[in-house]
């Protein structure tokens, strides 16, 4: 039995100014050698590394050139939409992704998608953005990595235009409509920490909809460390808990839990199984 960690960021320095106070852990305690040698002895055997922005590209790939069990994607998150687009134009945004997708451990784009908790005033971009990255994934015949915050509507209805490309909702927390529409869309969906918090009670609620060939999980750490380790910076290794909350949940072993969510993420980013 082993876990895949199916979305999370390794990266823990870029939110330092998140995590005030906490800038000497985050370079001694949660520096990528640190957090990878947890996960291995927690029994995480893959990670896949989310890309969010251009800057991080390079940091990504001399990461998982390093480590034989880490994947990377490559994309624009909605929140970092306008910044980009205040810095590239279509063209170039095109050339990097395109051009990071020829790497054999590049397995998907992402995370991409809308966002319009903190971001409204840039529906725009967002869109604008979300569609150029949903044409590079079919012309580079990779799967996605959704990101969608009160924007559900919308979401579905872009994906509806891009019917080949297929990927996975992560860090699911929708209502038993949107789940139904994702599957109905062919996606998968991704469950992280939040389903184990008390108030989850609409995720938890809808994760007896999704069907065990379409389910993975996650931590999308350093956010949304779950329960029991829930106040302290998330990693890989917590991936546990969200599959013991689901093994509770659903009533099926731990063993299933890790065995079907590993299976589907090697279904999914078939690059990754080509290249573990």
């Amino acid at each position: 039995m082993f876990f895949v960690d199916s979305h999370c960021h390794l990266m823990f320095s870029r939110f330092s100014n998140v995590f005030e106070g906490l800038s000497d852990d985050l370079e001694v305690q949660y520096n990528v050698d640190a957090i990878i040698k947890r996960s291995e002895e927690a029994n995480v055997k893959y990670m896949l590394a989310i890309g969010t922005e251009l800057s991080d590209v390079s940091e990504l790939k001399s990461i998982v050139d390093k480590y034989a069990n880490i994947f990377r994607t490559v994309g624009i998150h909605p929140l970092e939409a306008k910044k980009h687009c205040q810095l590239y134009n279509r063209e170039e945004i095109s050339y990097i992704i395109k051009d990071n997708c020829k790497h054999n451990k590049t397995v998907g784009i992402g995370e991409i998608g809308l966002d319009y908790h903190y971001e409204k005033e840039s529906k725009t971009q967002q869109n604008e953005l979300f569609e150029l990255q949903l044409e590079l994934a079919r012309n580079c015949n990779l799967p996605i990595s959704v990101h969608s915050r009160e924007a559900s509507d919308d979401t579905i209805a872009v994906l509806k235009n891009h019917s080949a490309v297929k990927g996975v909702f992560h860090c699911f927390s929708g209502d038993e409509h949107f789940a139904k529409q994702a599957l109905d869309l062919g996606f998968y969906i991704s469950i992280s920490g939040v389903i184990t918090y008390k108030k989850a009670t609409e995720l938890q609620n809808s994760l007896r909809y999704i069907p065990l060939d379409r389910l993975m999980i996650e931590t999308d750490c350093p956010f949304l460390a779950p329960t029991p380790v829930r106040g302290k910076l998330n990693e890989p290794a917590f991936v546990i808990y969200v599959a013991e909350k689901i093994s509770e949940l659903l009533n099926i072993s731990v063993e299933k839990i890790a065995d079907v969510s590993s299976q589907n993420f090697f279904n999914l980013f078939k690059k990754a199984h080509f290249n573990r």
